[in-house]
Formats: C-alpha cells, structure tokens, sequence
C-alpha cells in the first residue's frame, strides 16, 4: 500500500540489501514518512520491504538488466550513466520529494550530485571516505564534488566526521548513528555451560577487522591458562574465512575455535546473548554497530583502539580497550574478565547505560528526522 498524504517525502538513492537501509527505511515509514528507495543495483527481493506502507522501491538495473556492464566500451558506459541519471531525474520530477537523500557518498552520493534537485542530504558510510578517495586524485576530486554540492551531510560518528572535513568545510554535517533498537537487543535468558566462558565476535571476516589478531589472543589465553573452560564463536563471512579456518586448525584449535558464518539480523539478540564476553579487535573501524549490539545486551566488550571503537567504549567503564594488532594484551584482557566477574557484571551494566543515553535507535531515527525537517525548512541553506 502507498500512502499520499504524510509529512514528509524522502527520495533515497540507498543499495536496498544493505541491513542499514532497511533499518532507515522501515523506521521512516513507521512514523508516516513517505519514502521512494531508488538503487542501481540489482533489488534482490526476499519480501523484507513487502507490506511497509508509504514505501516504494525502484531499481535501474533489475528493470533493464544490463550485464557485462565492467566490459562495456567507454562509449556505452557512458550512455549506460547518462540513461541512469536521466532515470532518476524522471523519477526525482515523478515522486515530487522534499528530500533527496544519498547514503554512500562515492556513487549514491554522486549521482544525487549530478541529480541537481536541492535539499540535498548525502550520507558517509566509511570506505567510501576512508578508502575510496586514496586510491586516485580524480576519486578525492569526486567526494569533493559531492560534498561542495551537499546542503547537509551525515556521518555515524564523530571520528569519521573528522575525516570528512578534510574534503569539505561545510558548517552542516550532523552524527547520526546507527543505533540499535533496545527492545531487541537486551539481556535474554539463555542456558549457559557452567563454568565455562565463551568468547565472541559479529564481523565480516576480512583483514581489516583483525579476526586473525583475535585468533592469536586466544591461543595465547588457552597456552597459558589451559585449566580454563574457554571457547570462541566466530559469527560472519567473508573472504578470509578459509584462512582463518586454517589459521586455528594450526593453533590446534579448531574444537574450541567455531565459525558460525553469517546469521539473520532478527536472530543476533540471541546469539550474542549466548556470549560471555564480545571481543572485537579490529584494524580499522568508523563506528562499529556490532559492539553497540553487544553492550546493549548486556554483554561485557574488549575492543581495540581503533578511533570508532573509542568512541563507543570508554576504557575501565563500559568496556576495555586495548591495542591495535597487540593478541598479547588482549589475550590479557579476555584473561581479566575471565577471572573477576564483577568486572564483568559492572562493565556490562555501564555498557547498557551508555547504549540508552548515546545509541538507542528510536532517539536517531528522530534526530534523523529533526535534520529533515530542518533541511526542508531551509531549503537555500
């Protein structure tokens, strides 16, 4: 069902699989905000968006099927974007929005860019201002772009806005986190083995997010205290799997040692409900809403120090932190709360508080909201 008359219209260029997108657009309908989803990239439709109301998706790709589209000759490429653009300006001109909103600032955001229709709204994600404008002077050139071309950015930390400032010096950049819903990721009653700790971590198995590191932490946990009752759950794919596989089959490991693969988000409550302790030790991160998940369920967190992570967890409160590509000290860690569960309870109990105060996902979806208004109020900002 699509419904006309609401507050508020939002064309987002977002990629419709993405979990984040789903949140964003399911939690903007719930509150009567009309919303048309455009992507270019394929729509793999498995229902989630089926009976949301003031909801409409629309997708190039799935609509012309165009393949090969790497192999194409320069020429039809650029036919191939122009047609796009050209798409989405109709669809723009169709939906009448208040808002254009682009998640992802090196494509979405480029061709809200190009789209010329103002508000303009762009969100970073990460990668796409902590990798993408590296690789080439004409890729910076092209956050640049967007950015000056933005009316409003957003970003879901406040380290990652640091890193968007060095391409803009836009005053209107807004953190919006991606939060968690409380009444979903809270402490649920799980059996538990007695005497026995486990140890976990939600994340795409990729080097950036030191799965290895934490493979190392715990054999050297399991070397030095093997009377300890101890395992690891690993929840996630990825391209590092098989070598993470092979990693702990080394170590000697692979019994205490379990890789779960991916998991359904509806269903992370209870996983991560079934862990101890929720270690992430990641190399790189721009906020990291899998350790708000954990802290939310009341789970205790060792995390590294990378700058997304600080911003969550403050050391000794709600959370230890401990060095990038450092398994000693983590392992040091992980030992730690092993032995003293009053650290454990009370580093869990101010985790929760801390995710209620800074992360919960009802407050963001209304500041979300607060900036639309905002920005359709000021449309010559």
């Amino acid at each position: 069902m699509f419904i006309k008359n609401c507050v508020m219209r939002i064309f987002m260029l977002s990629n419709p699989n993405a979990v984040h997108t789903q949140r964003w657009v399911k939690a903007l309908a719930e509150r009567g905000v009309v919303v048309m989803l455009y992507s270019f990239r394929p729509y793999k439709d498995n229902g989630y968006y089926q009976d949301m109301n003031n909801v409409q998706i629309k997708s190039f790709t799935k609509q012309r099927e165009l393949k090969g589209i790497r192999n194409f000759f320069p020429i039809k490429l650029l036919t191939y974007y122009r047609t796009l653009l050209k798409d989405i300006k109709a669809s723009i001109q169709s939906f009448q929005p208040d808002i254009v909103h682009a998640h992802y600032l090196s494509d979405n955001g480029l061709f809200g860019a190009l789209s010329g229709f103002h508000p303009l709204i762009v969100s970073a994600w990460g990668t796409d201002v902590y990798d993408y404008p590296k690789w080439s002077g004409s890729r910076a050139r092209v956050i640049r772009y967007v950015l000056r071309k933005a009316d409003c950015i957003l970003s879901t930390s406040h380290v990652m806005a640091k890193e968007v400032f060095k391409y803009t010096d836009k005053e209107w950049l807004f953190v919006t986190p991606f939060g968690v819903d409380m009444s979903l990721f809270k402490p649920l009653p799980v059996v538990k083995q007695k005497n026995h700790v486990v140890f976990g971590i939600v994340k795409t198995l990729s080097h950036g997010y030191g799965i290895d590191t934490l493979i190392d932490a715990f054999a050297l946990l399991r070397a030095r205290r093997p009377e300890l009752s101890i395992s690891l759950r690993i929840v996630g794919e990825g391209k590092e799997r098989e070598q993470l596989e092979r990693q702990a089959a080394d170590l000697g490991l692979s019994k205490e040692i379990s890789f779960m693969g991916r998991i359904a988000n509806d269903k992370l409550p209870e996983v991560i409900n079934q862990f101890d302790i929720f270690v992430a030790l990641s190399r790189i991160e721009s906020f990291g809403v899998a350790v708000v998940e954990a802290m939310a369920t009341g789970c205790p967190v060792i995390v590294s120090d990378a700058p997304g992570f600080t911003e969550i967890v403050e050391h000794g409160q709600s959370g230890l932190i401990v060095k990038r590509d450092d398994p000693q000290q983590a392992s040091e860690a992980m030992e730690n709360l092993v032995d003293h569960e009053e650290l454990r309870l009370s580093l869990a109990k101010n985790g929760r508080e801390r995710v209620r105060a800074l992360y919960d996902w009802g407050k963001n979806v209304e500041e979300m909201i607060s900036v639309y208004k905002l920005m359709s109020t000021n449309k010559n900002v």
